[in-house]
């Protein structure tokens, strides 16, 4: 593949290898129905089910967009639900998709239950997998793991509410089958994770791991998608695109900042956390269009905050990298 190059936001609005035994590959390849020669994917992150009120409305105008765009597959980046009875309707929006449907383990899903427990609501075969796709090869991460004293735990029920720097690990059995996964691929390849694989303050922790591999891969690699943070931003690293993609719904906001304006009593009475939460009038998604002569389109969607902002309340606008905002922008790749 050439040396790829940022080309720039568009402000579009709205809109098979072999592999080691260590392969955790459920899905040898897939082919799409598309003849125009065009990869075309939905990609959606920290829905928040169990915090947002609207939650369902929101997936279901992904859902609905994702259809009449007749995207291959699509995609939920983590803290989507959790394995609660109550949300088996939610789930079924989300399942409703026709064709192929992937998940990503967000830390909040594991705030009442397993992975194992995720694992069997979501019907999602595995923590972290690889998959190819119409001459694309896939990378689903898993960072969702504690380590202290020389020894990774899975997030589980809410363990991981402890010392910030104990959490957020990608486990080295993981880190092995990674390595051995990319290098064995001869496809462009995107990976997905929760945490980003590039923040400093908010990342994995043991990302330079990771990024040491992505960048003795990167003629190979396209780019990296996150969610986690709920911000709208862009960062290149030695050669290696990092998209940090907005969540759905909201930007989480410290008590300084927290209103019970947005919505009425009734809601606030309902949902503990929503004082919190700095909403979207829309929900935010992306779509993304690669053409494997070398181009990659990313369609987001822009929109306004539930008044008061953010910013009406008196929050601070940030250090590079945090600026909250209620859109996800668009952008053009090459590779």
């Amino acid at each position: 593949m050439n040396r790829r190059n940022f080309i720039g936001k568009t402000g579009a609005a709205a809109l098979s290898t072999l592999l080691p035994q260590t392969s955790l590959s459920f899905i040898p390849s897939v082919t799409s129905s598309n003849t125009d020669g065009l990869l075309k994917f939905g990609i959606a992150t920290d829905i928040h089910k169990d915090l947002m009120p609207d939650a369902d409305q929101r997936l279901e105008a992904f859902m609905e967009k994702a259809e009449n765009k007749k995207v291959d597959f699509i995609i939920q980046m983590g803290d989507f639900c959790m394995a609660d009875s109550k949300n088996r309707d939610f789930l079924k929006i989300w399942n409703s998709f026709k064709g192929p449907k992937y998940h990503v383990l967000g830390n909040h899903d594991m705030d009442k239950h397993s992975k194992e427990q995720m694992l069997d609501f979501w019907e999602m075969p595995k923590t972290y997998y690889s998959y190819d796709f119409n001459g694309v090869h896939f990378i689903v991460l898993d960072a969702n793991f504690l380590y202290q004293d020389g020894k990774f735990t899975d997030y589980d029920k809410a363990n991981f509410y402890i010392d910030s720097s104990l959490r957020t690990f990608i486990n080295d059995e993981q880190i092995e089958w990674f390595k051995a996964d990319l290098n064995e691929t001869k496809l462009p390849t995107v990976i997905f994770s929760h945490q980003s694989l590039w923040h400093y303050q908010w990342g994995v922790k043991n990302r330079l791991t990771i990024q040491k591999i992505l960048e003795a891969n990167k003629e190979k690699v396209i780019c990296c998608f996150n969610g986690h943070n709920h911000i709208d931003y862009h960062h290149v690293l030695n050669g290696i695109h990092y998209i940090e993609v907005n969540s759905m719904s909201y930007q989480w906001m410290s008590d300084k900042y927290k209103s019970t304006e947005r919505y009425p009593k009734e809601l606030y009475e309902q949902y503990k956390w929503l004082p919190n939460l700095a909403t979207y009038k829309d929900p935010l998604y992306a779509f993304v269009e690669i053409d494997l002569k070398g181009s990659v389109t990313i369609e987001g969607v822009k929109s306004q905050w539930v008044s008061p902002s953010p910013y009406e309340m008196g929050m601070p606008q940030g250090i590079e990298g945090s600026r909250y905002s209620a859109e996800m922008s668009s952008y053009s790749l090459k590779f």
